[in-house]
């Protein structure tokens, strides 16, 4: 009985990856990387899904079972009062965590897992060992076949301009790089008696794509000047400081 529980829970996992993540699905889409967000979608639907259903299901669906065999409840009824009370402990899982999202997903869930039991039941002791093989296969065909044609699909993946860089390093907010240019180039001030150069320069790396981008202070007044800089390095959607030097201006930067 476990084996064919465990079989169950594996193809009603699948079934729930799948199915929730169909949204997701972008074919001829805009979006160069639709293979990877379909991806990391159906990894985060699964993180939730497999353990719920082998843990929560393979226990309750068994329990069922052992309960069901002990009630006076005639053949041909068996199967609509297990099925019955599948979809009510699904439903009830949910309701433990107080989401109706999940009552929902549990419901579906167990509805998928009844089915495939019985189905399992009915058919496993007359499946060759090569045809259960197959039929474990099916799923992650059909997965991968789903990420190869968002892939294929996709346009082209854009290159990663030193442009990108700085626009991607000075795309937050809350930092002192919200006062340099968004651009490269430079910007001249004026701040309290002090002539202020700020710029924002980029070099490219011996790494395809990963740029160094720089935030480069000046000041000076009268016979005072000075000098600071902040180093990054960016590259496609990350950014890690690499350094700097020089001293803090003598003034507050705010503007």
């Amino acid at each position: 009985m476990l084996f064919r529980k465990c079989l169950a829970a594996y193809f009603s996992s699948w079934a729930i990856v799948l199915l929730v993540s169909f949204p997701f699905m972008t074919v001829g889409g805009t979006s160069w990387h639709a293979a990877g967000t379909y991806s990391s979608w159906a990894s985060v639907i699964a993180l939730y899904a497999i353990p719920s259903i082998f843990l929560y299901g393979i226990l309750i669906s068994s329990l069922l079972e052992l309960a069901i065999k002990k009630w006076k409840v005639t053949d041909s009824a068996k199967g609509l009062v297990s099925g019955f009370c599948h979809v009510v402990m699904g439903l009830l899982f949910g309701i433990m965590f107080q989401s109706s999202l999940f009552s929902i997903m549990g419901g579906i869930a167990a509805i998928l897992f009844f089915g495939f039991d019985r189905i399992m039941l009915r058919f496993l002791p007359f499946m060759k060992r090569s045809t259960r093989i197959l039929l474990l296969a099916v799923p992650v065909i059909c997965f991968g076949l789903i990420v190869g044609t968002l892939y294929v699909s996709s346009p082209p993946k854009p290159p990663f301009t030193a442009i990108d860089a700085v626009d991607f390093a000075t795309s937050g907010s809350g930092t002192t790089i919200d006062k340099f240019p968004k651009h490269i180039g430079m910007q001249k001030l004026q701040i309290e008696g002090y002539e202020v150069e700020r710029e924002t320069t980029v070099v490219e790396t011996a790494i395809k794509e990963q740029y160094l981008v720089t935030f480069i202070e000046r000041w000076r007044k009268e016979g005072e000047a000075g000098e600071q800089r902040m180093i990054y390095e960016v590259s496609r959607g990350t950014m890690g400081g690499k350094g700097g030097g020089g001293t803090e201006p003598p003034y507050q930067r705010t503007s």
